[in-house]
């Protein structure tokens, strides 16, 4: 099925939030002066050892609290400002103590980072109820990370695929693997935070976009949704992927694209 002219313009709109939210991570990323593996390889010994299963314990918590514990009053305006705040402040303490602060903040800063997708879900109208819609506020954790390519723009619909009564192993599973993307993404922000003191003010910054950033993803994927139910995943995606393509052009060439 062909999306209608409406349908488009709300497809475009969310490709132009898509790469706009990427290009402001890419920034931050690229101020601190290394590439993702490379902030990798800087990492104390002791926390990237233990960063992977920090992060999964820390996602398997948070959907807990975060979703299951969250009413779902679809419709209600999400409070974007208040969990920015929320992330600074808790990137900032993390920060203030250094690489032993970092273990101890993560947890929190995942969990009102998944409780603020959650929020921006309800706001589109998503069912926090739904096991469909709660896999898929999970799985904002592995789109479109710093150095990514365009086949992220695919990764929003993986979620969709997944069933209502999808089991408790492969939410586990789930899990597991969006922690390792999700460690991947935060590593930058992981180094910088890692010098006591002077880490407070890069971990308020970087929280503050890693925030927006995640805020921006669920934005694009629930606005997406409704336009799947109607015309269709693949129609939707190819449409999605089309135009993210179309909005990079045009900040190459400087020239307005415009889809069909």
């Amino acid at each position: 099925m062909t999306l209608d002219s409406k349908a488009l313009s709300v497809v475009n709109d969310a490709a132009e939030q898509y790469v706009a939210a990427q290009g402001i991570l890419m920034s931050a990323v690229a101020k601190l002066g290394s590439t993702v593996e490379g902030a990798m390889d800087l990492l104390p010994e002791g926390i990237r050892g233990s960063l992977h299963d920090t992060l999964r314990s820390a996602l398997e918590q948070a959907f807990k609290v975060a979703i299951l514990n969250m009413d779902d009053e679809a419709g209600r305006e999400a409070s974007k400002g208040l969990y920015r705040l929320l992330g600074a402040a808790t990137g900032a303490a993390g920060g203030f103590f250094g690489a032993p602060g970092i273990l101890a903040e993560l947890p929190v800063t995942t969990t009102a980072i998944l409780r603020s997708i959650a929020d921006v879900a309800r706001s589109k109208g998503a069912d926090l109820k739904d096991p469909a819609i709660q896999v898929a506020c999970l799985q904002v954790f592995a789109l479109g990370g710093p150095l990514d390519d365009d086949d992220e723009a695919d990764a929003l619909f993986v979620a969709s695929r997944v069933g209502a009564n999808m089991a408790a192993p492969r939410v586990a599973e789930m899990i597991t693997k969006v922690a390792g993307r999700f460690a991947i993404t935060l590593s930058p922000k992981i180094v910088a935070q890692s010098v006591p003191i002077a880490g407070a003010v890069a971990g308020a910054g970087l929280n503050l976009t890693y925030m927006s950033f995640y805020q921006a993803m669920a934005a694009v994927m629930f606005t997406l949704k409704p336009i799947e139910a109607e015309f269709g995943r693949e129609a939707t995606r190819q449409s999605f992927i089309d135009a993210v393509g179309a909005v990079r052009a045009k900040k190459v060439t400087g020239k307005k694209s415009v889809l069909p």
